[in-house]
C-alpha cells in the first residue's frame, strides 16, 4: 500500500454517521486542482494557505450537490506535509459519499487506513512514536490516557529516545575509532569513561521501560476479575462497581455461567471489570466451560479480586482456590459483611492472612453490595494494589512495539557492558552497541521496514 505515495488521496475524517458537519480531507500534489473541478467558484480566486472559502460543490454536469467551506493548506504547511484541502460539508452520508465519488472521478483515490498519518511521518512532520500517539489520542476514553497520548504527540517521549540515540552513537563512534587505531596502540577513549557513559544510558533506558506498565494500564485500562465460589456475591459486586445491573443476581448457585464484563471510568482511569462463573466441582457441561473461561480470565487480569462469603462457615474450598490461582496481584473481598457481627471481623481477617500467608492485611477488605461506600473502597484497594500510575506527568511509553524495541536495546547495552568490564574484544562491544542503536532508531522510525509500518498504521481509520 505504501508504493502509491505520489497519488492524491481523499477520505472522510469525521466519524461515520449523521451530523451537522462532515470533513473530507484531500492530500497530495493535485489536491487543489482536483477540488477546483467540483468547486468551480475557486477557479478564478487566488487561494491562500490557511484560509477558508465558502463555495458550492457541483457534479461534473454542474448540478449543485451541497454548500461547503473549503480550507486550503499549502505544501509544507499541513499535517501530512503535502498540499491539503479540507471540505466541510453537511454531515449526511449520502452527501459525503457523493463528494468522495466526485473526487475519485476527478483523479483522487480513497485513502488507505492510516495513510494521512503515514504521509506525515514520511514528510518528517512526525516520528513513529508521535504517529502511534495520534491513534492513541483518537481512541482515548479518559483524562489519563488522553494526557499520555498528548505528551507523546508533543514529542516528550521522542526527545528521551533522541538523547539516548545521541549518547549511544557517541559510544559506538569511539569504540569504532578504537578498533581502527588498535594496531597503533592508541586509546581513543578511556574504558572507564565508556563504561560510565553506557551505565548512564542503561539507567535512563531502564527508567523509560519501567513506565510501560503504567502506560499500558492508562491506555488500555486496568483489567479486574471477580472470582470465587458460586453465590459469594460476585455479580452483585459487579453491578455495584459498574453502577449498572449488568449481571443477573439470584440465590441460585451457578447463575453466572459465562464471563460478564463491563467498562467504567473511575477518577479518570478506565477499568474493565469481569464477573466470572463460580468455581466449584460440577458435571454440568455448560458450567464446566464457564469455569474454564473464568480461570483464563483470572490469569489475564491485572488485579484479581477473590471474593469470600462472610456468612459461610467453611472456607477451606475457597482458601484452596485462592492459593491455586496464579496472579501476582490479588485482593481479597470478604463480602456480605452485613450478615456478620463486628466481633467476627478480626477472626475472619486473621484466618485469611494466616491461611494465605499474607505479610499484612492491606489486601483484605470487608465489602457489601448493600453499602454504597464499598464501591469507593474496592476501587481504592485496586488502585493501591496496582501502584504504578505515578509516571503520569513524565514521558511514558504505552506501545508494546516501543517496549519490545527498548527492551532489546537494553539487553544489548548490558551485553556490551559485560564485554567491556571483562576486557573482551572491541569488535564484540561494537556489535552489541550497533544492535542496541538500531533498536532505538526503530522506535522513532529512523530505521523501519514494511512490517513495522503495517503494525503501526493498520489500526487507523481511513480519514487519519
Amino acid at each position: 500500500m505504501w508504493t502509491r505515495n505520489e497519488q492524491t488521496i481523499c477520505a472522510v475524517s469525521t466519524p461515520n454517521g449523521v451530523g451537522g458537519i462532515a470533513v473530507i480531507r484531500i492530500s497530495g500534489k493535485d489536491s487543489l486542482t482536483i477540488t477546483k473541478k467540483i468547486a468551480k467558484s475557486l477557479v478564478k480566486k487566488e487561494i491562500e494557505s490557511h484560509k477558508a472559502y465558502f463555495c458550492n460543490i457541483t457534479d461534473l454536469e454542474n448540478n449543485k450537490v451541497d454548500e461547503s467551506v473549503v480550507t486550503y493548506f499549502a505544501q509544507g504547511k499541513s499535517f501530512t506535509g503535502e498540499e491539503v484541502v479540507e471540505i466541510s460539508c453537511h454531515g449526511s452520508r449520502f452527501i459525503t459519499q457523493q463528494i468522495l465519488d466526485l473526487l475519485v472521478k476527478c483523479g483522487a483515490r480513497i485513502a488507505d487506513k492510516g495513510e494521512f498519518t503515514y504521509r506525515a511521518f514520511m514528510s518528517g512532520n512526525l516520528d513513529l512514536v508521535q504517529a502511534e500517539s495520534v491513534l492513541s489520542l483518537i481512541e482515548s476514553q479518559n483524562q489519563a490516557s488522553a494526557k499520555v497520548a498528548l505528551r507523546q504527540l508533543e514529542g516528550h517521549v521522542s526527545k528521551e529516545f533522541e538523547i539516548l540515540i545521541s549518547d549511544l552513537t557517541w559510544c559506538l563512534a569511539h569504540i569504532e575509532a578504537s578498533i581502527d587505531f588498535i594496531e597503533q596502540g592508541v586509546e581513543v577513549v578511556d574504558t572507564k569513561v565508556l563504561i560510565n557513559k553506557l551505565k548512564s544510558i542503561n539507567q535512563s533506558l531502564s527508567k523509560l521501560i519501567k513506565t510501560y506498565q503504567s502506560g499500558r494500564l492508562i491506555k488500555d485500562g486496568i483489567r479486574v476479575a471477580l472470582i470465587g465460589e458460586p453465590n459469594v456475591g460476585k455479580s452483585s459486586l459487579l453491578n455495584l462497581l459498574l453502577q449498572n445491573d449488568k449481571a443477573i443476581v439470584t440465590p441460585i448457585a451457578g447463575t453466572t455461567r459465562d464471563v460478564i464484563d463491563g467498562e467504567i471510568i473511575y477518577e479518570g482511569v478506565k477499568y474493565s471489570i469481569s464477573d466470572t462463573a463460580g468455581l466449584r466441582e460440577t458435571k454440568d457441561h455448560v458450567e464446566i466451560i464457564g469455569i474454564d473461561k473464568s480461570k483464563k480470565e483470572a490469569e489475564m487480569a491485572d488485579v484479581l479480586c477473590f471474593v469470600f462469603d462472610c456468612s459461610e462457615k467453611d472456607w477451606e474450598r475457597s482458601l484452596q482456590l485462592a492459593t491455586q490461582l496464579k496472579n501476582t496481584k490479588k485482593i481479597f473481598l470478604l463480602n456480605k459483611t452485613d450478615s456478620i457481627s463486628s466481633d467476627q471481623h478480626t477472626a475472619l481477617v486473621n484466618k485469611i492472612k494466616d491461611s494465605l500467608k499474607l505479610p499484612n492485611v492491606e489486601s483484605i477488605l470487608f465489602t457489601s453490595a448493600l453499602k454504597p461506600d464499598s464501591r469507593d473502597q474496592i476501587f481504592g484497594l485496586i488502585k493501591n494494589n496496582i501502584g504504578s500510575l505515578e509516571y503520569l506527568d513524565e514521558a511514558i511509553i504505552s506501545s508494546s512495539r516501543q517496549f519490545e524495541q527498548a527492551q532489546e536495546a537494553l539487553e544489548n547495552i548490558e551485553r556490551s557492558l559485560i564485554e567491556l568490564e571483562n576486557n573482551m574484544g572491541a569488535e564484540f562491544v561494537a556489535m552489541y552497541l550497533k544492535e542496541a542503536l538500531v533498536s532505538l532508531q526503530k522506535i522513532l522510525g529512523q530505521v523501519y521496514d514494511d512490517q513495522i509500518m503495517d503494525r503501526i498504521f493498520k489500526e487507523f481509520c481511513l480519514g487519519k
